[in-house]
Parts: C-alpha cells; structure tokens; sequence
C-alpha cells in the first residue's frame, strides 16, 4: 500500500475516532457517509456494552464453580481482551481493503466491527448458560465443552 493511501487511510480512522467522542450525527444528511459513521459508532457502543456485560457473567460464572475454573476464568480474560484487539484491527484493514472513497472504508470498519462485537456477545452467552447448565457433579470435560465457544472454529485435532 503506497503513502498516500496508509495516509488517507490513517485520517480516516481519526475521523472516526472523533466521531466516536462527539455528538455531530444530526449535523449530516441522512445517508450521508458521515451520518452513517456517527450512527455504526453509536450501535458499537451498544455492542460493546452488551459484550462487556455478558464477559462479566461469564467470568463471574468461571470464578464461583470452583477447581479449575478460576484459573481457566483468567485465560478467558485474557482471550477476550487480545480478541477485541483483534476484531478491531481485522475490521479496520477490512474496511480499508473496500477501496471506497469517503469516509465509506470507517463506516465499513465500524459495521464489521459491531457486527462481529454482537455475534461475540452472543456466544459468550451462550458459554455462560451452558456452564449453569452443568450438573453440580460435572467432569472438567464438560466445563471446557462450553468454553469451546469461544474459540473460532475449534478443532479438537482428531
């Protein structure tokens, strides 16, 4: 990618990032690239809070089942944390790789972004109610079952 490019890409990921500290929706046209930036940041504020709160139960589902869960609740935080930075990052070249012109390639970003942020926030919760789902005597097995959740296309190696 040429300088030009990563340069215009750059402004735009500042332009997102002031977008997310301000509230300047109202102030561009329905439909407009930048109305549609404002919006997808406001709905990955959304998603993010969702995601949070459901990581929450999550790890606090981890620390009261006792054994080894705690010690598995700290390689959970620590996978959502380098996840989110991830997702970011992989959404952000993705949107730059549209070619769009405009603010078009932070609004891709953003889109990709909190789509990914909501399907994550869902998963987890379904690890979190399969983890309540186990019987008080289950086998570690089973607890690490429900954590492959988690994990993007698991494979169990076999």
């Amino acid at each position: 990618m040429g300088l030009p490019v990563k340069v215009a890409a750059g402004a735009l990921l500042v332009l997102a990032a002031n977008l997310h500290a301000q509230d300047i929706g109202s102030d561009w046209p329905e439909g407009s690239s930048m109305h549609t930036l404002h919006m997808e940041s406001k709905r990955l504020d959304s998603a993010h809070a969702a995601l949070s709160d459901a990581h929450a139960g999550l790890l606090a589902r981890l620390e009261r089942m006792g054994g080894g869960a705690p010690v598995l609740a700290g390689e959970v935080a620590l996978h959502h944390e380098r996840w989110v930075a991830y997702r970011k990052a992989d959404c952000e070249l993705s949107g730059t790789l549209t070619g769009a012109g405009g603010a078009w390639p932070a609004v891709h970003g953003l889109t990709c972004e909190r789509t990914q942020v909501e399907n994550r926030a869902r998963a987890v919760d379904t690890v979190r109610r399969c983890l309540e789902g186990l019987p008080p005597d289950h086998a570690r097995f089973e607890q690490l079952e429900c954590l492959e959740g988690l994990v993007d296309g698991f494979d169990h190696g076999y």
